[in-house]
């Protein structure tokens, strides 16, 4: 499934020689890209091949400046200028080739190359990525804050060994100072049994289970 946004985000990035890549786009904010890595070091299910071995990889920022991972699995392939000055003619239904005399009447040669631009462009106000990865829903839809609870909780739950109660507790808000020991006690308590706090704990954890899944098939959440 393809998306369409109306602008992108461009980036230089930097060979390990020092050498600069060419000038990319992408179609979503960076730190999307970010929690995708975040969750395929987490997932069980494992990661397309394209994304290297994890493992190798503490720091997002290390893999996603990787001329092999990172950046270059999610950015727009190069693009060229709209109007260039060649030397040979390029076999593409949507580039025409025109014979300008440079010492002709500059007035007449505006004129013409309008009235052809009139008649031939073709209307393209609309980006849509051509990257080997996406996103598989469009930049609004997607909202960072729930994939960190969720990818948090499965932490704690699958990792850390953490009961649901546990994390319950554990996003209580401080004792404020007015409230007494025992009360605090009284509230912990049925905190730790309400049983929709309980249910959403294991939503959370399904959740990111199931964007887990998601990745393993090259896309996210």
């Amino acid at each position: 499934m393809k998306y369409v946004r109306r602008t992108g985000f461009t980036y230089v990035l930097n060979n390990p020689d020092g050498t600069k890549r060419p000038r990319r786009g992408l179609f979503w904010m960076k730190k999307i890209y970010k929690e995708w890595f975040e969750y395929a070091k987490l997932s069980p299910f494992g990661v397309p091949e394209e994304f290297g071995n994890l493992e190798d990889f503490d720091d997002f920022e290390v893999w996603w400046k990787h001329p092999d991972y990172g950046f270059e699995l999610f950015c727009e392939p190069e693009q060229r200028e709209p109007i260039e000055v060649v030397k040979e003619i390029d076999l593409d239904k949507h580039i025409k080739h025109l014979r300008i005399d440079l010492t002709g009447d500059p007035s007449k040669i505006k004129l013409m190359f309008k009235r052809f631009l009139d008649k031939n462009l073709v209307p393209n106000d609309k980006l849509v990525s051509q990257s080997r990865y996406q996103p598989s829903k469009p930049q609004s839809r997607i909202k960072i804050p729930p994939l960190q609870r969720y990818r948090e909780t499965y932490i704690q739950r699958e990792i850390l060994g953490m009961s649901r109660g546990d994390v319950i507790e554990k996003r209580m808000s401080p004792q404020p100072p007015y409230q007494s020991r025992e009360e605090r006690k009284v509230e912990i308590h049925d905190y730790r049994k309400d049983s929709e706090r309980l249910r959403s704990i294991s939503r959370e954890v399904q959740k990111a289970k199931q964007i887990m899944k998601n990745i393993k098939k090259g896309t996210f959440p």
